[in-house]
């Protein structure tokens, strides 16, 4: 197994375990491939993304992406884990050597701090990588 970088090519592919994970998290949900491709693609442009996949036999089995954002109320540079996800039959470690992976890359470019969404089910986990609760997003239909 490998870790490289993703680029444009491989969001087809990536979008397939995008799909599986919003269907997991939210199975009521209904995604929208398409606009997840577009809005992986639009932050492709910008230096401060980077995304992340996990290889085996040239079949991509999990994936992680994130970019640094200068929050101004910290007054740091943060690495923010935006989608992550690993088939099933491949977590542990996998999913580990992904989360290492984005944060050693955005220590190297300066993050001072990591954050990443995080649902309730999956506080406890987190927890056991020194992470802790640190804002809550509210949602409800409009």
């Amino acid at each position: 197994m490998e870790i490289v970088e993703c680029n444009e090519n491989d969001l087809p592919e990536l979008s397939i375990l995008w799909e599986m994970m919003v269907k997991e998290i939210f199975p009521d949900a209904s995604p929208k491939i398409d606009w997840w491709i577009d809005y992986t693609k639009s932050f492709m442009l910008h230096g401060d993304y980077k995304c992340f996949k996990a290889v085996i036999n040239n079949i991509i089995i999990g994936f992680i992406d994130g970019m640094l954002i200068k929050d101004p109320s910290l007054g740091k540079i943060v690495a923010a884990g935006m989608s992550y996800f690993v088939i099933k039959k491949y977590r542990g470690m996998v999913g580990a050597r992904l989360y290492l992976k984005l944060v050693k890359e955005g220590k190297k470019r300066g993050a001072e701090m990591v954050q990443l969404i995080c649902y309730q089910n999956n506080i406890s986990q987190w927890q056991t990588h020194n992470m802790h609760p640190h804002s809550i997003t509210m949602a409800r239909e409009i």
